[in-house]
């Protein structure tokens, strides 16, 4: 019985290193296929971080865009503005007859003629009779 004590030890030690080596083989396929997971993860990561760098800077082009076009609208509201306060210093005064007769001679009625030329009730009265005349004559 003694001879067989080491056979036996030995069936055994091979026993628990082939299951030991079953582990380390599933483990190591295991290990595999996770590696091979997170890479393609990985690369997965990459393409939507290039795909996002795009992304913005195609919204810094467009930003810049915009900002040129609104400066660009900025300096033809500036220039609108300056045009109709000259426009209104004109009018103002003495140029506001001048200006609701060139008004009147264009067609204009008298309500839209007093809105323009910011004239009081009394004056567009006046202006009224004045058209009145110019038309019998």
């Amino acid at each position: 019985m003694s001879e067989f004590l080491p056979l036996t030890s030995l069936l055994l030690m091979a026993s628990a290193l082939s299951v030991a080596l079953v582990v380390c083989i599933r483990l190591t396929r295991a290990h595999a296929r996770l590696a091979a997971s997170l890479s393609v993860a990985l690369a997965e990561e990459r393409k939507a971080r290039e795909q996002l760098g795009r992304d913005i800077n195609a919204l810094i082009i467009c930003s810049g865009e915009l900002g040129e076009r609104f400066r660009h609208q900025s300096a033809k509201q500036k220039s609108l503005v300056d045009k109709i306060n000259t426009l209104s210093q004109h009018i103002e005064g003495t140029q506001a007859v001048t200006q609701a007769e060139r008004l009147m001679a264009n067609g204009l009625a008298v309500e839209q003629i007093t809105q323009m030329c910011a004239l009081s009730r009394g004056e567009a009265a006046l202006l009224e009779r004045w058209k009145q005349r110019s038309n019998a004559a």
